[in-house]
């Protein structure tokens, strides 16, 4: 495809080489910067600066005379991302975690649940206070007409590192006023929920029940933004990352969309 040749492709390799040592001048010089706590018109930095410019000009010039390495780099970058987002979008209901561990608060809060209906309201934390939670309760119990006296636990996961795709997900339990909170990591919002409620369901031997609501705006950007950064559409793919995990609908945990 590229009539690969040790004398044709020079300037591939040239382009390689250059743009290597372009970002490692570039490197050194913030870490000379930083290290050593110089000012940035010191003779340090501008020496090191003026060695990236030198590098960085070089490179430029040597793309645009023999263009062969920056065809070569898209060609190759353009199918590793396209082969990736082929992955991802095939993989993307799977489960994504290896296993998932329950502090002992979150297994004590899970213990006083499990006499009972187990209600999780996943929720997206913001300001993180007694005010959020109060409204977030008072919204999902009117949405679901979930009886006052009935307990509920909140469920929040935060986005780690959206890249990784399976992981051990760590529940901690965390008190907030009088409510009562599980929070994790993951690098997908939907697939951990959908994790977690199949734990709890292995650890009580009952289906618990999880509440979510709608979301407004653009179902294309909530794909977009799921298959990217790992959240997006949450019930809607928590329901069928179940449902793919878990074929028996009768031992499968209860999503509710309310709103």
């Amino acid at each position: 495809m590229f009539r690969a040749d040790v004398d044709a492709q020079g300037g591939a390799y040239a382009t390689g080489v250059l743009v290597l040592m372009s970002s490692a001048a570039f490197a050194v010089t913030l870490s000379v910067r930083r290290g050593r706590n110089v000012s940035r018109f010191s003779k340090e930095t501008i020496i090191f600066s003026l060695i990236t410019l030198v590098f960085i000009y070089t490179t430029i010039v040597n793309i645009i005379e023999r263009p062969d390495g920056v065809k070569i780099a898209i060609f190759f970058i353009s199918a590793i991302v396209i082969t990736s987002l082929i992955s991802r979008i095939w993989r993307s209901t799977e489960l994504r975690a290896d296993e998932v561990e329950l502090d002992d608060t979150a297994l004590s809060f899970i213990s006083e649940e499990s006499i009972h209906d187990i209600r999780l309201i996943a929720n997206r934390k913001n300001q993180g206070d007694e005010h959020e939670y109060f409204w977030k309760e008072k919204e999902v119990r009117e949405d679901n007409h979930i009886p006052v006296e009935d307990s509920i636990l909140f469920l929040e996961i935060e986005i780690s590192d959206a890249s990784e795709f399976s992981e051990t997900i760590t529940v901690h339990g965390v008190t907030l006023g009088k409510y009562r909170i599980l929070r994790a990591q993951s690098a997908a919002v939907p697939n951990a929920i959908a994790a977690i409620l199949l734990s709890i369901r292995d650890r009580t031997n009952q289906a618990p029940h999880a509440y979510f609501g709608w979301i407004e705006g653009n179902p294309v950007q909530y794909l977009l933004r799921f298959l990217l950064f790992g959240e997006g559409d949450t019930a809607v793919v928590t329901r069928e990352v179940l449902r793919t995990a878990e074929k028996n609908h009768k031992r499968r945990p209860i999503v509710h969309v309310g709103g």
